[in-house]
């Protein structure tokens, strides 16, 4: 074993407060075996990741959730209408119960818990950016925080600014949700393999976002629009102004599909089937398309 100078374990700490890498061995901690070394060195880099949120938020008014917010009926009333659209009846139960217990918001109450407790590093600080960026501060790689929330496995992570988002089709609660049906094994969510189908719901892989995107979008025509035409007048004014822009993200056809949910009797349905994998190669002549 090298030997270890009194100031690396110094540079590992200002390596992982501002970029989030970290030696995972933690070989520059002391220990008496290499299980130690490790406890020592993730204690101590919670510890001050920890500390060095608390320097930052000092003084700031944090904002938190209103007395007896219901975190999971709240997810619910978001991802409920696309599981009862995708999912046969028998099905929706064990779905809806996985999503009632995804939803963890990122507030002043719960950031000192949740760093201390998440399984990854690398999480943790990403989660600590979130809460930088909901006080409208840089993250701790002094960038602008873009992102609203991160998911890992069901667990979906969301910042406050979550609620400001100005975005009347945006809602990344279940944009991450409909990533969960094409990520999750059937029988790691408790269900059992329907015929050859192996994940939830089987998106083609090139469509993976436009899917996302889709639901997202026709989930807040369902929430906004209490008639067929007001869907599709929503729909114009999506097409028009608001349609994402994001790389790889072919948005003429995200347009198209969902012109299709909103006119359909089931349009959750319909975005399934233009992102199936037999759409997709049924397809492929004009996915050159520009």
């Amino acid at each position: 074993m090298t030997a270890r100078t009194p100031k690396t374990s110094e540079i590992e700490v200002q390596r992982y407060i501002t970029t989030g890498e970290h030696d995972p061995l933690h070989a520059a901690w002391a220990g008496r075996n290499l299980l130690a070394q490790a406890q020592a060195g993730d204690h101590g880099l919670r510890a001050t990741l920890i500390e060095e949120v608390r320097r930052l938020t000092a003084g700031r008014e944090c904002p938190s959730l209103p007395p007896g917010f219901d975190t999971g009926q709240f997810v619910l009333g978001k991802v409920g209408p696309m599981v009862r659209g995708l999912f046969p009846a028998k099905e929706q139960p064990v779905l809806l119960d996985l999503f009632a217990q995804s939803l963890v918001f990122v507030t002043r109450e719960d950031i000192e818990k949740l760093l201390g407790e998440i399984q990854y590093l690398f999480t943790a600080w990403q989660i600590a950016n979130l809460y930088l960026g909901s006080l409208h501060l840089p993250g701790l790689d002094g960038q602008p925080v873009e992102l609203v929330g991160l998911s890992e496995a069901t667990t979906f992570y969301v910042s406050m600014a979550y609620f400001r988002d100005g975005d009347p089709f945006a809602d990344w609660v279940v944009h991450e949700a409909a990533h969960v049906f094409h990520n999750w094994k059937r029988s790691r969510a408790g269900l059992p393999h329907a015929g050859t189908r192996e994940w939830l719901l089987d998106v083609a892989f090139a469509k993976r976002e436009v899917f996302a995107y889709a639901c997202e979008a026709y989930a807040r025509i369902l929430e906004r629009a209490p008639s067929p035409a007001e869907r599709r007048r929503l729909h114009a004014g999506y097409a028009q102004k608001w349609g994402p822009v994001a790389e790889g993200l072919d948005r003429a056809e995200l347009v198209d599909v969902l012109a299709e949910a909103v006119r359909a009797r089931n349009g959750w349905k319909r975005i399934l089937g233009r992102c199936s994998p037999e759409s997709s190669a049924a397809s492929k002549p004009s996915a050159e398309r520009v």
